[in-house]
């Protein structure tokens, strides 16, 4: 990150104004081009890609993960995972990616969401896993590169899923929201997502890999 922040400098310099206004300035943009969807990225060409076996061209539901409490799934992410029975009930043949942070024992989202999935009705080969899905960011670059879904609808609260579609449309994905109530949307995540938007745009820009690229799909 060095390269960006003597950029950041020189801005400084040059322009006549302080880091914290430059600062103010840059979190604003980044959060207009999220929030006004703007396609302002390289957007790779599927196209020149060999498609898999695995891949459809059907929709995949993709539930992004969030906190758990006790390995249970808290309230936010019982909401999500609502609305994906939900879908399911309509819609028997759909595909759903549970996609979070699974790689610790005592804090697994992905366990806990799939443990709730199977609980409720879900039949196993319905559900894909992927516990290397450690941000909005990494769940949604991996869906494309790892899983190979082209197509999917993305459940989250509103909030979150403005970011979410941004990215998705970004890696290529032909991508719709599906918003579930607004449980545990306080503005305490409201404000979060403010940096959180500037952060993934900057991952983007800057092309960076996910934390994980090896291929552990359970």
């Amino acid at each position: 990150m060095r390269g960006p922040l003597l950029t950041a400098k020189r801005l400084t310099l040059l322009l006549g104004i302080s880091p914290v206004l430059l600062g103010i300035l840059v979190v604003a943009f980044t959060n207009i081009v999220v929030a006004l969807s703007l396609p302002l990225y390289n957007a790779p060409d599927l196209g020149r890609t060999p498609r898999r076996p695995e891949e459809s061209d059907e929709p995949t539901l993709i539930v992004l993960g969030a906190g758990v409490l006790r390995r249970e799934p808290s309230g936010m992410l019982k909401c999500r995972m609502n609305k994906a029975l939900e879908v399911f009930a309509r819609q028997p043949e759909i595909r759903i990616l549970l996609s979070g942070d699974g790689t610790d024992f005592h804090y697994n989202e992905t366990a806990a969401m799939r443990s709730y999935a199977l609980q409720n009705g879900l039949p196993r080969q319905a559900v894909l896993s992927d516990p290397l899905g450690f941000s909005t960011y990494d769940s949604l670059r991996r869906a494309i590169e790892i899983f190979g879904i082209r197509k999917g609808i993305i459940v989250s609260q509103e909030f979150h899923l403005k970011r979410a579609l941004w990215l998705a449309k970004s890696f290529g994905m032909d991508a719709t929201a599906l918003p579930c109530d607004k449980s545990g949307s306080s503005l305490f995540y409201q404000l979060r997502e403010i940096p959180a938007r500037s952060k993934d745009v900057f991952l983007r820009w800057f092309d960076f890999a996910p934390r994980s690229t090896r291929e552990e799909l359970f």
